[in-house]
């Protein structure tokens, strides 16, 4: 978790003396392993081994993932744009898929032209390479030889590993967003996936999952505070919240699904509940 070190204090979940509960039953030592070691065998955070094809099948952004890398496979390599991003045929190809849709694009606010044109498929691309699937050269994309093995062997659960931490802890969660703060949704994520496994039965609204987010991690908020357009700070860390986690993260991994009521998109309420497949991707050992 280097990458969010200026944002966040390691010291404030050791160091914190707020009643156990603010962490639902977990201990600090708990903790610990979900921010700094969530993908240790010994962390309470834990996904599942031998998910089978047919609920891999229900993971948009994995899906999307493998399309992209298919297509370079296919042709060995593929030519970049001068500015480094996906032609745009292919863009136009892989939203044409209809596995992630972008709102703005939806709405008729954007028109979809270029990789930058459409989030869900920028993001695509970039984890790709973050995540060591593909190398850069050139002006090229190419399979590294690990990953290209893996994706011909059908080795889907790796790739769903891999592409889950890269998103989680190389990924800079405000890359789409003007918030200052780094960390918010990021860190503690883990955390955030328990919170939908103890309560994602029942629809539940966005705000429900930010309050005990805070809670476990107060100091997030601080982040808000030199934000100078921000006139309501817990109203700016609920919104950041929400959009990185659930519609930017979750959403992506259909691991909710989001209903809204109210006209307007910035003013409707957003209503969370855990998906179908949930349960049989994530498990938590307490």
């Amino acid at each position: 978790m280097d990458f969010y070190q200026k944002d966040f204090d390691p010291t404030s979940i050791l160091m914190n003396n707020r009643p156990i509960e603010d962490f639902e039953g977990f201990s600090p030592t708990d903790m610990h392993y979900l921010v700094y070691n969530t993908f240790s065998p010994d962390s309470p955070f834990q996904i599942k081994k031998n998910i089978p094809d047919k609920i891999l099948d229900q993971i948009p952004f994995l899906v999307q993932i493998e399309y992209l890398l298919s297509k370079i496979n296919d042709h060995g390599e593929l030519k970049l744009t001068a500015k480094g991003f996906l032609p745009t045929p292919l863009v136009k190809e892989i939203y044409d898929l209809g596995l992630i849709k972008d709102y703005a694009i939806e709405k008729g606010i954007a028109k979809l032209y270029a990789e930058t044109s459409s989030q869900p498929i920028n993001l695509t691309r970039l984890i790709t390479e973050l995540s060591g699937f593909t190398k850069k050269r050139f002006n090229k994309l190419t399979l590294t030889k690990k990953w290209r093995n893996k994706l011909l062997t059908k080795n889907r659960q790796d790739i769903l590993l891999q592409t889950f931490s890269t998103f989680t802890q190389k990924f800079n969660w405000g890359y789409f967003d003007g918030y200052s703060s780094q960390a918010t949704g990021p860190v503690g994520f883990a955390f955030s996936l328990f919170l939908l496994s103890k309560y994602g039965d029942t629809e539940r609204l966005d705000n429900f999952y930010s309050e005990k987010y805070l809670r476990a991690f107060p100091s997030l908020i601080d982040l808000f505070k030199d934000d100078p357009w921000v006139s309501d700070i817990r109203k700016s860390f609920n919104s950041c919240y929400s959009i990185r986690t659930f519609d930017r993260f979750l959403d992506y991994f259909n691991l909710i699904t989001i209903r809204s009521e109210g006209r307007q998109y910035y003013d409707s309420k957003k209503i969370i509940k855990k998906s179908s497949i949930f349960d049989e991707i994530i498990r938590f050992d307490k």
